[in-house]
């Protein structure tokens, strides 16, 4: 995963904008191809990890803010 895919997954999670989130989701779906790969360097395997905890960490604060500012209705 290069810096830009970070970045792109980051203003996903930040932003919510509909063309970040499209970029993202191709960039997880390399990155779970990646991760079934069983001859991929143990670093790299963990940087994508640490990727993928530091995101669900950003979408998880977003969404509270989102929660917290009115514009998410936890209720169904």
């Amino acid at each position: 995963m290069t810096p830009q895919d970070q970045t792109y997954l980051l203003k996903a999670a930040l932003t919510g904008d509909v063309r970040q989130m499209e970029q993202a989701s191709k960039i997880l779906a390399g990155v779970a191809m990646l991760l079934n790969d069983h001859d991929i360097d143990g670093l790299k395997r963990e940087a994508l990890i640490e990727t993928l905890w530091l995101l669900s960490s950003t979408f998880e604060e977003r969404r509270d803010w989102l929660q917290e500012e009115g514009y998410v209705c936890s209720e169904q």
